[in-house]
């Protein structure tokens, strides 16, 4: 109650921590590290000891840490101090210098060599300090194995719990003298360097140090620190995909706003490349912005070579072997941008496509590519981005297809693969194809392609060169060249030939030739000796996709070399056959080995099940105690004694009120993880009672009997095992009685909205249009409005009328977001997502024929070999069985009870009945999985042998593999196109009950920019049920378990916008330009497939709300222009068809006798 907005703060969080102190002991326990080796109570003491240490030197710094001294200020010294400053400046351009050659080069140690100011013996001790302390911490992180070092988790996990990294932090902070200090620059580099080591493949460091990102984000740093940040930020974003999808404008802007500043360091574009493409997935809204800005900066910072006389200084750079080794300059530079344009335009990117083809034309990625003296280096950047920006695109490029640039292009890659495998040809045996005779007219052997000088920099010798690729000599082989032949070349061959848009082109029969000899090229690669299995893959997938358009476009291949791609297939196809075995005894072996480590991971695992049976132990307890934060702020008053001060404000409302006021200030304090507890707090007090069983319960009334000295509050039982009382008089949502408030849910909404909750739901929209905030807004709008309280609604609108254009403008750009999101992922999968389907249905049609088989072999007594038969396409089919079964035995068991609609519910029966299913069967088929029944035994009825047992067993576990696959493979919706769930729910709850005012006003509010939601809600359905991309006839590819409940929250919304009726909604609906109608229709005439066969309850659900919808938009209406807009695309007949079509699924589906389950 007190008006010192810091002092409130303060008591917020002492209250909610309180009410949660069962739940700060159970978070407690989650972060217990064990120390189970001598050599983790080693690394703990001496952890302490150093983090002590460094935390007083810190803390004392400016006590010890170099300051300018400034001279005498007598007018008498100016002409000296003149000079001394000329001095001063030359000192200071050499300190910067050597600042830099010692964080490029690693030339020596400032502190070491006592290079810097004079500073006093105790002072210069603090640095060696430091410097040893940040040493050791950070080979704690990491293990010292080269190349690639590897991560410490356990060591990194103790650091975090000891919390190195925020001693760490406060010494990045500590002011120094950035010209003179170079003894602290070393330190700082230390620093950062732990930094990114404790970073390292550890997403939760990585999400701690998110946090204080704005400390790598220094506007005035100098060149070494802005490297160092750009290096720690980069590490920061290192493979988190969540990370790099909250990138903002201004961290984008920072870095490319560095290379104007710094120049162009390499760093900086590494970073832009990490936040774009993150565990292998691209990150489309990151993608868009770091393209936006490179573009609008222009040549700071793209560095190209189009001209004649900028192109002769590339070629001279990449024959110079000085540039080569040099890692900031104009060649490495030069490289990483093409890169970073290459993972901008990597997954269908139209936007970025667009602009990158001005920036690199397809002429110059060839002109540099096949010149002589192109580094493999240059070349894998070039391919990557020809890859990604001309062929693996959503839009044709015709020229890539129809002109002879890839053909160009593929005789280079020849000269590559030759080079490559020149020394392993000599080797060769007669059953491989010779190199001349692979490479014949290709120009390889005849001396016309020389080899290039970069390969003489970088080996030093033609003679090594050649040794480089010999199977006898890896140690000095060239790793770049052979990952730009293995990788890079055979994956854009590989989509070059896969892409729809190359079928359509005939050039493939006109260069019949080349395209034989780069098959032969591609086999004579695949015999290399050298190749990992990545690398084998590639080259064998390369091969594969070359014979099948050779078949198909009837190219003619050379027999024996046909014969050979066949052989090396069907190996290929053994070696997978029995790689399985192979990798079940490697880890056994392997367990056999680990006897320590396994016994240490034994003693934490034992940690684990204490922590979660605690947990289990504690949830209700935890839910209990929280709980009662709810009650007292239904009834503060009563914590007073009567006829006090803060007893009269409490019963006017006055503490809530006060609440409310300060959860908006509690932003500018920045203090948002505060806030959402509140905006939490306050839509609980609005929930329907839960049930906390009976511990919890007990707890409850223990803290109320401890906080309320009145026997009659604390004896309040709430009896939580019926169903909600119902205020007599009264029907609807909002007469559901609340027992902990005493008040109907209507009742509490309208006691909050007197204390400006309502208000503080605008403002908080208003003012905080992303992140977590925003959503707890939105919730507590719809809790607020639960049941279409009218009373909330008024209020609202009456608040809306004065400032309404900000408000629905957050609304009307987070519906825009989520379509740019949509259009983003769903047109890239569309295709993808065809094949799959296509290819699932010859699968389920190959393996329905083979299960005819083995059925006719169970009934002649020839199923014990079932086991040995088990191939890929076995497997296929026992999967379709087991997904048939597993609904076969889920009918019967479900008979008597409803379908049940949440996805969740579904998923857990569903294991349930799985789990139980695999149980029956076990018992009731005689012989388990492996077991076959002895001499003397016989197969009874509802027995079988034990190849049926092997059988059963195989589908059992076929149906769990299957499970967690399908959940894997989906794709779940992003935030900014899940948000709209709830985005939808509150606009509806705003129509509720036939607000007329509230229905026009979300179409039409009479400012200078008006938006109009009610069309951008159809706009938000046309596009997510993907007709924005040409068919309505394939919602099945947009429509899946995950968005069709956002599907059916945009049909209800819509719905509600229309009812009472609103003609002028309806009208905007049936009449708009979009003609987002045809959807509606199409989902009802359409069949959705793949749901349609195993939710078809989510189906019917979605067609009676579609249905819901035409009803409303026809509602009460004197004219027939509606109904016929809506006939026209609905013809009667066809309308009883989907519906017969859908009742005969629903037979089959809900009915089916369990005798008629496949095999």
């Amino acid at each position: 109650m007190h008006d010192y907005p810091s002092l409130v703060s303060g008591a917020l969080q002492l209250l909610f921590r309180h009410f949660s102190q069962r739940q700060e002991v159970l978070q407690a326990f989650k972060q217990v590290q064990l120390l189970v080796s001598s050599s983790d109570v080693e690394n703990y003491k001496q952890i302490k000891q150093d983090l002590d240490e460094l935390r007083l030197l810190v803390e004392k710094s400016e006590l010890w840490v170099y300051k300018c001294k400034l001279g005498s200020a007598s007018s008498d010294n100016l002409t000296k101090k003149d000079k001394d400053k000329a001095k001063s400046g030359k000192k200071v351009g050499k300190l910067k210098k050597d600042a830099t050659l010692t964080y490029n080069h690693e030339q020596g140690s400032a502190i070491d060599l006592d290079i810097g100011p004079t500073i006093e013996p105790t002072a210069v001790g603090n640095y060696k300090t430091m410097k040893a302390i940040l040493k050791r911490l950070s080979a704690l992180c990491l293990d010292d194995v080269l190349p690639f070092p590897k991560p410490k988790k356990h060591e990194q996990r103790l650091l975090r719990n000891m919390g190195a990294h925020s001693v760490v932090l406060e010494l990045l902070q500590i002011p120094y003298e950035k010209h003179e200090d170079t003894r602290m620059h070393e330190i700082l580099r230390l620093a950062h360097l732990f930094l990114q080591a404790f970073l390292l493949a550890n997403q939760s460091n990585q999400a701690l140090l998110h946090k204080n990102l704005d400390l790598f984000l220094n506007p005035g740093a100098n060149i070494v620190h802005g490297l160092l940040d750009a290096e720690t930020a980069r590490a920061i974003f290192q493979d988190n995909i969540s990370l790099c999808s909250e990138v903002t404008d201004k961290v984008v802007q920072h870095f490319v706003h560095c290379i104007e500043t710094h120049g162009r360091h390499v760093q900086y574009l590494r970073f832009l490349q990490t936040i774009v493409k993150s565990e292998r997935q691209f990150v489309r809204k990151t993608q868009d912005m770091v393209m936006a800005e490179l573009v609008n900066v222009g040549e700071e910072v793209l560095l190209f070579y189009n001209d004649k006389s900028s192109f002769d200084l590339l070629i001279e750079m990449m024959r110079s072997e000085r540039h080569l080794m040099d890692d900031n300059g104009a060649l490495t530079y030069h490289i990483n941008l093409v890169h970073l344009l290459a993972n901008c335009t990597e997954g269908k990117n139209v936007y970025t496509e667009i602009k990158c083809h001005s920036l690199l034309p397809l002429d110059d990625i060839v002109r540099v590519v096949t010149h002589p003296d192109c580094l493999p280096e240059m070349k894998t950047s070039y391919i990557n981005f020809l890859n990604h920006c001309y062929i693996d695109t959503e839009v044709e490029m015709k020229e890539i297809y129809t002109s002879n640039h890839m053909w160009k292009l593929f005789e280079n890659f020849m000269t590559d693969m030759a080079l490559v495998c020149s020394s392993k040809a000599d080797q060769s045996n007669s059953s491989s194809p010779s190199a001349s005779g692979l490479f014949k007219g290709s120009n390889v052997n005849e001396g016309t392609h020389p080899r290039p000088p970069k390969l003489l920099l970088r080996r030093f010798t033609d003679t090594v060169s050649e040794v480089c690729s010999s199977v006898s000599d890896r140690q000095h082989s060239d790793i770049v060249q052979e990952s730009y032949i293995t990788d890079t070349v055979m994956n854009i061959i590989t989509m070059f030939f896969d892409s729809p848009f190359s079928d359509q082109s005939t050039t493939v029969q006109t260069r019949q030739p080349v395209f034989v000899r780069l098959l032969q090229g591609a086999f004579r690669v695949s015999h290399c000796d050298w190749l990992t299995g990545s690398q084998k893959y590639n080259v064998e997938q390369c091969i594969k996709t070359l014979s099948e358009i050779a078949k198909n476009r009837g190219i003619a291949i050379p027999v024996d070399l046909d014969s050979q791609v066949n052989t090396l297939f069907s190996q290929t196809s053994m070696v997978r056959k029995h790689g399985r075995v192979w990798l079940m005894g490697k880890t056994r072996r392997d367990s056999q080995l680990n006897q320590t480590s396994r016994d240490y991971r034994g003693i934490i695992e034992g940690l684990q099940d204490i922590v979660t049976l605690l947990e289990e132990q504690l949830r209700p307890l935890v839910q209990a105690e929280l709980s009662v934060l709810v009650d007292v702020l239904h009834r503060p008053e009563d914590l007073f004694e009567e006829d006090t001060d803060a007893r009269h404000k409490c019963e006017s409302g006055g503490f809530i009120s006060r609440l409310i006021k300060h959860t908006e200030r509690l932003l500018e304090e920045k203090e948002e993880l505060l806030c959402v507890k509140v905006l939490q707090t306050l839509k609980e007090m609005m929930t329907i009672d839960i049930e906390f069983g009976e511990k919890g319960e007990k707890l409850r009334q223990e803290l109320l009997a401890r906080y309320y000295k009145k026997k009659e509050r604390c004896s309040i039982q709430v009896n939580l095992t019926h169903p909600p009382k119902v205020k007599t008089g009264e029907h609807g949502p909002g007469s559901v009685v609340l027992g902990r408030a005493n008040m109907t849910l209507a009742e509490v909404q309208c006691h909050l909205d007197q204390q400006g909750a309502s208000d503080l739901v605008v403002d908080l929209i208003i003012n905080n249009s992303c992140g977590k905030v925003f959503l707890e807004a939105v919730e507590l709008g719809i809790a607020l409005l639960e049941g279409g309280n009218p009373v909330i609604q008024n209020s609202l609108y009456n608040r809306l009328i004065i400032n309404s254009e900000k408000f629905f403008g957050v609304f009307h750009d987070k519906m825009r977001e989520a379509q740019s999101e949509i259009k983003a992922t769903v047109t890239v999968s569309t295709e993808d997502i065809k094949a799959k389907r296509d290819e699932k249905d010859k699968a389920i049609k190959s393996a329905e024929e083979k299960a005819a088989a083995i059925r006719k072999e169970r009934k002649t007594g020839a199923a014990g070999g079932l086991h040995e038969a088990l191939t890929d396409e076995l497997t296929a089919m026992l999967d379709n069985a087991a997904m048939s079964t597993k609904k076969a035995v889920n009918i019967v068991r479900n008979s008597s009870r409803p379908v049940p609609v949440d996805s969740n519910t579904e998923d857990e029966s569903s294991r349930k009945d799985s789990q139980g299913l695999s149980a029956t069967d076990d018992q009731g088929s005689g012989p388990g999985p492996g077991q076959s029944s002895g001499p003397g035994q016989s197969s009874g009825p509802g027995q079988s042998s034990g190849g049926a047992g092997q059988s059963q067993g195989s589908i059992d576990n076929l149906l769990t593999l299957h499970q967690h696959q399908h959940k894997k493979d989906e794709k779940k919706m992003s935030p900014d196109v899940s948000i709209m769930q709830q985005i939808l729910r509150f606009l509806q709850l705003l129509c509720e009950n036939h607000n007329r005012e509230l229905q026009n006003h979300l179409r039409n509010q009479s400012n200078k920019n008006n938006y109009n939601l009610v069309c951008e809600t159809l706009q938000f359905l046309d596009c997510i049920c993907g007709s924005t991309t040409g068919g309505l006839g394939l919602l099945g590819l947009y429509i899946n378990e995950f968005n069709v409940t956002l599907i059916n929250q945009s049909l209800e919304s819509l719905t509600e916008y229309c009812q009472g009726p609103c003609h002028d909604n309806q009208n905007s609906i049936a009449m708009h330009e979009s003609n987002g109608i045809d959807i509606i229709i199409a989902l009802i005439m359409n069949d959705i497939t793949p749901l349609s066969k195993y939710r078809l309850d989510l189906v019917l659900e979605l067609m009676n709300n579609a249905s819901k919808l035409l009803l409303a938009i026809m509602e009460s209406r004197h004219d027939s222009e509606n109904a016929e807009r809506i006939l026209y695309n609905m013809h009667p007949k066809t309308l009883v068809e989907a519906w017969l079509k859908i009742v005969k699924s629903s037979k089959r589906q809900f009915y089916q006798p369990a005798n008629v389950i496949p095999g």
